[in-house]
């Protein structure tokens, strides 16, 4: 994967989240609450030719009046319009979710990026299930900043769901993949995660050696074996239950 910079760093593992470079015409934020972190890099590919824009979903707001026009605006031809909608879209706490699942495959970047973090804020707070948010990191159709915003929300949350998603990705994902699942698998239950991790270790890529590091030493209290992948076994598996 080519393209844009990924920032992965220790700081991740402490204030929580991915970040992503943001050029003057990216989406603003819309409520997440992480703080972005100092990087490390990872190369992210092109996206692939755009698809044609998901078909939106008619605005129903729970509990409130959604401003004349809105919805058709979410459907505009001009992106430009497009983003201004869906940025006031997202910033509706009652807006119906299935407004802001279309808006995620959006053909315009900005505006899928925008949808999805907004969606990642909704998941946290239980209104997503965690198989959308899934579709949207396995969806390779879909743009690879789309997909690691969805990827980073399912991080931060701990739950089966997300642990296994990110076990998979850190054993059998794109080196880009393997290196976020290493650095959001410390918010996952430790049962699962650290196996993964020590594991991780052994990866034929430095970022996902150095991630996993930093997750291990994260959820070891002060623990630090380097990269002896075997003294950290030994350890975990004789630590107290």
């Amino acid at each position: 994967m080519k393209a844009i910079v990924l920032g992965l760093g220790a700081a991740a593992l402490l204030g929580g989240g991915l970040w992503l470079a943001r050029s003057s015409s990216e989406p603003a934020d819309v409520g997440v609450t992480t703080a972005p972190t100092t990087v490390r890099s990872a190369a992210i590919s092109a996206p692939a030719p755009a698809a044609r824009a998901a078909r939106m979903p008619a605005l129903q707001p729970r509990g409130a009046v959604a401003t004349p026009g809105l919805s058709a605006d979410l459907g505009d031809a001009d992106p430009r319009v497009r983003r201004a909608a869906i940025r006031e879209a997202a910033r509706d706490p009652q807006l119906d979710p299935a407004v802001l699942l279309a808006a995620s495959r959006d053909r315009d970047l900005d505006v899928g990026i925008t949808a999805t973090i907004a969606l990642g804020k909704r998941y946290a707070e239980g209104d997503v299930p965690a198989g959308e948010m899934i579709a949207r990191v396995t969806d390779r159709g879909l743009h690879d900043r789309v997909r690691l915003t969805a990827l980073n929300a399912i991080g931060l949350v701990a739950s089966a769901d997300g642990a296994a998603l990110l076990v998979d990705l850190v054993a059998h994902g794109s080196p880009l993949e393997r290196a976020s699942a290493a650095i959001l698998l410390v918010h996952q239950d430790p049962e699962l995660a650290m196996p993964a991790l020590i594991g991780a270790l052994a990866d034929t890529d430095e970022l996902v050696r150095s991630n996993a590091l930093d997750s291990l030493r994260a959820r070891s209290r002060g623990r630090d074996f380097g990269t002896d992948a075997a003294a950290w076994r030994a350890w975990w598996q004789a630590r107290p239950r």
